[in-house]
């Protein structure tokens, strides 16, 4: 009875697999579809020629210092008793960030950092994880705080501002209901993980979950796992800890506008004042979190023509576009070729993923 379960649960969690990675594909053909729809290619490519090679080189130290505060991040969310020095986290970053770019199934990538760390620092996947976790908050609650900043140094967004995008029209009023949403949306995430990070809750939670007898099977795996999460989340009690881990953060999407203004530079039609940068990073950073492609190859692109037309950076749909896709090359190639390097040395595979998730979906109830 309880293989059974397991067997129906594996075929349910392929399946909407599958649904989320043609899901993506088509959210990537449709943006490649309206991105070269009515295209001035001779105006792209004017666009791409007149970009300062300077300018490059100082965006591609800039974003990738900002990667390297992640590692330092991620150090100081590590517990006590299995700590993993900062300059040993850059590689397992750079090995997320090259999976995410090139395997069609969702955020697999944090899966495969949280493996590499956890059996090369003997820190536990599950741990690894937890730590992620909390990462990926704090990303979050600082996307919100920075667009707020931002946005008291804008112009507000007038409500019959109109940009069209994929062939819809969207409107300013609907952008702030948007907003609104989104931040209500980071507020319930950061009550739901302090709640957690009490025992009683977590006990209670298995046991309601434990009632339904598709997650029966999975009770004691399920409380283990998020007891283990847990300690990965429940390092931010130490208040100094807390407050590096709380400057970390807005020192990384800070580094992120800064690339983003200092790319802006080297085109000799965009003028980009930071705060207009920090809005844009995180309208990308939304963009990017729907599915998509490997890569998010057609969606950063729309998402950063969408930013540059509710932000009013450039009329010119081709230069936007140009901007948006020597960003994400930036992003893209040396995180891949470098990710995917750092995972052969570890001999990391996206088989180890797959190994991992069928052990835990064995594990006995």
């Amino acid at each position: 009875m309880q293989l059974a379960g397991i067997h129906g649960h594996r075929k349910r969690t392929t399946g909407v697999k599958k649904a989320v990675i043609y899901l993506g594909m088509l959210v990537s053909l449709v943006c490649c579809l309206w991105i070269f729809r009515h295209l001035d290619w001779l105006a792209l490519w004017k666009a791409l020629i007149q970009v300062k090679p300077f300018w490059l080189v100082i965006t591609l130290l800039v974003f990738y210092g900002g990667i390297y505060a992640r590692a330092l991040r991620w150090a100081l969310l590590f517990p006590p008793d299995t700590p993993v020095a900062s300059h040993r986290l850059f590689k397992p970053v750079m090995v997320g960030y090259a999976f995410n770019n090139i395997l069609p199934t969702g955020r697999v990538g944090e899966f495969m950092r949280a493996i590499y760390v956890g059996k090369r620092e003997n820190t536990g996947i599950p741990v690894a994880l937890g730590t992620i976790v909390t990462e990926r908050l704090f990303d979050s609650l600082s996307l919100i705080i920075m667009f707020l900043a931002a946005m008291a140094f804008i112009p507000p967004m007038d409500p019959d501002l109109t940009v069209q995008f994929a062939g819809f029209h969207i409107e300013g009023k609907m952008l702030s209901t948007l907003i609104h949403q989104v931040m209500l949306g980071a507020g319930l995430l950061v009550i739901v993980m302090g709640l957690l990070m009490l025992p009683s809750i977590r006990e209670g939670l298995v046991r309601i979950m434990g009632l339904f007898p598709f997650f029966k099977p999975f009770q004691l795996a399920m409380e283990q796992g998020l007891e283990q999460i847990m300690r990965g989340f429940g390092v931010i009690r130490n208040p100094n800890r807390l407050c590096g881990v709380i400057t970390y953060s807005m020192l990384i999407w800070g580094i992120n506008a800064l690339a983003a203004m200092t790319l802006a530079w080297g085109f000799k039609d965009i003028n980009m004042t930071i705060m207009q940068a920090m809005a844009l990073v995180v309208i990308e950073s939304m963009a990017v979190m729907i599915p998509a492609a490997p890569g998010y190859w057609g969606l950063y692109e729309a998402g950063m023509i969408f930013g540059f037309a509710v932000l009013e950076l450039h009329p010119s749909k081709e230069t936007a576009l140009a901007y948006g896709l020597v960003m994400h090359l930036i992003f893209f190639l040396p995180t891949t070729l470098a990710g995917l390097w750092f995972a052969s040395q570890a001999s990391l595979k996206p088989q180890s993923y797959e190994d991992m998730h069928h052990r835990e979906k064995n594990m006995p109830g």
